[in-house]
């Protein structure tokens, strides 16, 4: 009897431990965003979704999508979250990506103090900025070759105004050379005018004295993108990792957390997804 209860035992010890899989340790990623996404908070909220449904670690560096694009070639990421469409074309046609992968957008707007001493209420965003530089009324700029910035310089020349000009003209425009986060905090002090994407805005926005002032126009759409770092053209990219990450960000469920992303929150959803 004895022997028997020994050998039972023995079985059930076995079969537990063939019944108990081991989760694979999480695989860390490198990560460089924008300042726009790292500032609205949406990484910090699709975190813990990632690490359980993709089994993937974040480890998120944020810069303006320029020096984001140069750590790419530099091997110092994996993958990139970036929203300026020209220079991501021009990454991928030379070879630093494998594709780009538009996946969600938002909307930048004019913001400024509410009593909008340029009066660029209900102005296109380039129609805006030639009143405030006509009557130069401040204005700041990120000035750090980010996806914004490059948006502030093709709305100048929309304008029918030359950007580089216009940065030297110290009597009402500033270079923040910072991320949004920091460049809102500026105009606001300042109770200056400045470009931002709406998303960080509503997550700033009770730490600021400034409002919208111009959002509906056609030229303020914001289009982010995934891009895997090619290994055939940089050393030390994780792409197995990284293309597991993209897939998720492209999967219905992370798109559908996405739009949700700021509705309980603000009363309204930061980015949109198709």
């Amino acid at each position: 009897m004895k022997r028997v209860l020994i050998f039972f035992l023995v079985c059930l010890i076995m079969l537990s431990g063939c019944s108990v899989e081991e989760k694979e340790s999480p695989k860390t990623l490198r990560l460089t965003t924008t300042t726009s996404v790292n500032d609205s908070g949406l990484l910090e909220y699709l975190r813990p979704y990632i690490l359980e449904e993709a089994n993937i670690n974040l480890e998120i560096v944020s810069l303006g999508s320029g020096a984001a694009l140069e750590a790419g070639k530099r091997g110092d990421a994996d993958v990139l979250l970036v929203h300026s469409p020209t220079a991501e074309k021009s990454f991928v046609d030379e070879g630093y990506g494998i594709k780009r992968s538009t996946f969600m957008y938002n909307f930048f707007v004019i913001v400024g103090p509410a009593s909008d001493p340029a009066q660029i209420k209900n102005s296109s965003a380039s129609e805006a900025l030639k009143k405030i530089e006509s009557v130069k009324s401040p204005f700041i700029s990120r000035g750090d070759n980010s996806g914004t910035h490059s948006k502030e310089k093709s709305l100048w020349k929309l304008a029918g105004l030359d950007a580089d000009v216009i940065s030297k003209d110290t009597s009402f425009y500033v270079s923040a050379g910072s991320g949004m986060g920091a460049t809102l905090i500026m105009a606001s002090e300042k109770q200056a005018y400045t470009l931002t994407d709406l998303a960080t805005y509503l997550s700033m926005k009770a730490q600021l004295s400034l409002d919208v002032i111009v959002s509906e126009s056609p030229d303020l759409r914001n289009d982010y993108s995934i891009i895997v770092i090619n290994p055939d053209k940089v050393s030390n990219v994780d792409v197995d990792t990284a293309k597991k990450f993209e897939n998720w960000m492209l999967s219905e469920r992370a798109l559908d957390l996405i739009a949700e992303y700021g509705k309980e929150t603000y009363g309204e959803a930061l980015f949109f997804t198709e």
